[in-house]
This record gives structure tokens, C-alpha cells and sequence, in this order.
């Protein structure tokens, strides 16, 4: 044992002094080469997200096609799962009682405890990564990672980020035609109100079944009059993300539209791994106080992590407490019901088809199909993103593509 001890004892010193010796240069070859893969991964990203795109629409039925089966599965394996835990918990209990303790002798140098902490969250991040994509109450990737913000620069917002039709497909019992008119009718747009009547000259320039875009600050400056006269007639703009993170360009893209003689919403992309009221006052301190009529209710983004593609680490009862949070106090705050934006296989894994939120109107998001399989509790969409490879004049680069499920009057019924 003495042997043992001055080997360990010439081993750590070794290893320190390697440490010590190989920090510097690993920090300066760090240094050189994050520009590099920076570039790389720059030049890679187009040719990822086309491939991405590509396949997202065959990798997207098959999910939904196989997320029943999955979900009885897991209902299942339960039982065992827990029975396992049960058998297998004393023994590791007697395992860590055997463990020595860190006090005396077994005192770890405070570098040596940096490097087992590191390991450990080495560890901690693989299993977060398996049990994000594939354990109870993740559901695995169900749409891919969409993130609108700039703190995040590999990743893209593309709401479901499969590729889908470029022309408008007809939802509902529209017969498929675009009734709305074809200028900036920034005056035959005006709301005549009285109470909840709405002018008719006002939802008769809307139209039916009308046409809208969703943007964020990765598009860019709009000029947002080419945008109304191609017969848009509504915008929803990123406003923050998270707790951290708001758009620099809110208030000129949300305006813009407005002035435009659009109508125009905010979003929040949720992450529910922090606070679900902090984040919705967030959304609506960004949005301000609001009462023009041409306001559309604030909506909350629901999509997979953008880290790890799945639930968050959250459970469906967690996801669904979350969610319910958020939008009662946006509730509690605007009078209004907030839009939730989702697709139909982020319901069902990550929110385990709840249809708890059917009196929110729903934002859903399905690409190339003809149709859009409604989850949940609702009987219908209000909103359908149906492709996010739309070309909009006065808009640089693809565009979100929306179409609304109902008439001008029912459109404008919902602003505020």
C-alpha cells in the first residue's frame, strides 16, 4: 500500500504538471480554431437545412404514424420500469454508502475535483441527450429544432422545418381561391366598430380563409407596403424567446405591418425550462399596451428544444402545467385567449394529445400535406403554416406562409 500511494502521489503530480503544461496551448489552439469551424459550419448550414428539408416531410409521417404505438408502448413498459427501480435502488444504496467519503485522506486536490466535475457533467449531458430523444415524457425530435433567434446561429426557426407547397392550398370549405384584394387597402381595412359588430366593408377586404406571414429578425428589413399589396393581410412577429432573448427588430416589423394596413400578432418562443409567467410578461411588456383594433391575441410558440430536439426534459403533465401557466396569465393580463402554435406530432409526444386547451384558437403548423391532421382537443385550426418556403414581394429570402380557417369578420373578431 505505501508503494500504491507514492505511485498515486507521482501520477497526480505528473498529471498536474501535464495539466498545467497543456492548458495554455489548448487554449490558443482553441482560439484558432473556433473561426474556422465557424466558417465550416457556416458554409455546411444551406446544404444541411435544403437535406433537412427534404426529408423532413417522410420523416414527419412516419412519426405521426408510429407516435400512437410509441405511446402504448411506454404506457407498458411502465409498470416494469418502476418495478426495476424498486428492485435495483437498495442495492445502489448500499453501493454509495460503500463509496469513501471525500474528507482525510480521500480529500480531492481542487483540480482534480474540476476534472471529476467535468466528466461527471460529461456524463450528465450524454444521458440528458439519450433521455431528451428517446425517454418517458420526451417523445423524441418531433419536428426540427426551430429557434427565430441570433443566439443560436446553427439553427434557423422553421417552425416544423419540413418543406411544403408553395402555392396557398385550400383549407376547410374555402373552394381554394384567394377572395381578398389585391392592393394596400390601408382604408378599406379600417374596423368600423361598435361593440363586437364588425363594418363589412372591413371583413369584406379582408376576405376569407386570408393570407398571412410570420417573421423574425432573421428576415431582415421588410418593406412591409409591397408586403400588404401582394394580399397579405396579417403578420405575426417574433417579440422574445425564452427568458433572455427579444427581437431587435419587434417594433419596426410589428409597427411596420400595422402601418402597412395589416393586422398583426406577437409570438414568444417558449422554452419551459424557466419560468412560464415571467416569460408571458415578457411577451406582453414587449408588446405594450395595446387596443387599436388591429391586434391580433399574443401567441406561445410550443416546439422541441432546439438543443436537444426533445420535450425539454420534461414530462407531458409538466409540459401541459407549463403551458397552462403561461397562458393564464397572458389570460389574466389581456382578457384574451392566446394563440397556441404547434404541430401536430409535438402535441401528441410532448403534450400527450392534451385537449385541455381547446378554447385557444390554434396556430398549427403542417407541411406538404392537403390537409392538416388536427390534434388535441380542437375540432379545427384557426391558423395553418403550411409551408416555410414561401416568396413574398418585399421580403428577401423564404418566407412562413399562413392561411386563416374562417371569414374577415371572424378574422378581425379576434383583435384587439
Amino acid at each position: 500500500m505505501r508503494w500504491v500511494r507514492r505511485f498515486l502521489a507521482l501520477l497526480a503530480a505528473l498529471t498536474e504538471r501535464v495539466v498545467q503544461w497543456a492548458s495554455p496551448r489548448m487554449r490558443r489552439a482553441h482560439e484558432r480554431l473556433v473561426p474556422f469551424v465557424e466558417r465550416v459550419r457556416d458554409g455546411l448550414s444551406p446544404a444541411a437545412r435544403r437535406v433537412r428539408q427534404w426529408l423532413s416531410p417522410a420523416v414527419e409521417r412516419l412519426r405521426e404514424w408510429c407516435a400512437p404505438v410509441v405511446r402504448k408502448v411506454r404506457r407498458r413498459l411502465a409498470p416494469v420500469v418502476e418495478r426495476a427501480r424498486a428492485v435495483l435502488e437498495p442495492h445502489l444504496s448500499r453501493l454509495r454508502a460503500k463509496l469513501p467519503a471525500t474528507g482525510g485522506r480521500h480529500r480531492v486536490s481542487p483540480r482534480a475535483r474540476s476534472v471529476q466535475l467535468t466528466a461527471a457533467a460529461a456524463a450528465v449531458g450524454v444521458l440528458a441527450i439519450i433521455v431528451g430523444t428517446a425517454g418517458q415524457g420526451t417523445g423524441g425530435q418531433t419536428t426540427t429544432p426551430a429557434a427565430h433567434t441570433v443566439d443560436i446561429p446553427s439553427q434557423e426557426r422553421t417552425q416544423a422545418d419540413e418543406p411544403g407547397v408553395l402555392s396557398a392550398p385550400s383549407p376547410g370549405k374555402d373552394d381554394g381561391s384567394d377572395k381578398s384584394s389585391g392592393g394596400n387597402s390601408d382604408k378599406g381595412e379600417k374596423q368600423s366598430r361598435s361593440g363586437n359588430r364588425i363594418s363589412p366593408e372591413a371583413a369584406a377586404a379582408i376576405g376569407p380563409n386570408a393570407n398571412g406571414i410570420d417573421v423574425s429578425n432573421h428576415n431582415g428589413p421588410i418593406d412591409w407596403n409591397q408586403v400588404a399589396a401582394s394580399g397579405q393581410r396579417y403578420a405575426f412577429v417574433l417579440a422574445t424567446d425564452g427568458g433572455s432573448f427579444t427581437n431587435p427588430m419587434f417594433q419596426q416589423q410589428f409597427q411596420g405591418a400595422k402601418d402597412a394596413g395589416m393586422l398583426a400578432g406577437a409570438y414568444h418562443f417558449g422554452r419551459p425550462t424557466g419560468s412560464a409567467v415571467a416569460q408571458a410578461d415578457r411577451l406582453l411588456n414587449n408588446m405594450g399596451s395595446v387596443n387599436d383594433g388591429r391586434t391580433l391575441p399574443p401567441v406561445l410558440d410550443l416546439e422541441v428544444s432546439p438543443n436537444t430536439g426533445g420535450c425539454y426534459g420534461k414530462t407531458s403533465g409538466q409540459m401541459h402545467a407549463w403551458t397552462q401557466a403561461f397562458l393564464d396569465r397572458v389570460k389574466s393580463q389581456t382578457g384574451q385567449q392566446g394563440i397556441v402554435y404547434a404541430s401536430p406530432s409535438f402535441w401528441s409526444n410532448c403534450m400527450d394529445g392534451s385537449q385541455a386547451f381547446a378554447d385557444n384558437p390554434l396556430w398549427l403548423a403542417s407541411y406538404g400535406v392537403s390537409q392538416p391532421n388536427v390534434p388535441g382537443g380542437w375540432s379545427n385550426y384557426s391558423f395553418w403554416q403550411y409551408t416555410n418556403k414561401g416568396t413574398v414581394p418585399g421580403i428577401s429570402g423564404p418566407v412562413d406562409m399562413n392561411r386563416f380557417q374562417g371569414s374577415g369578420a371572424d378574422l378581425l373578431r379576434l383583435t384587439k
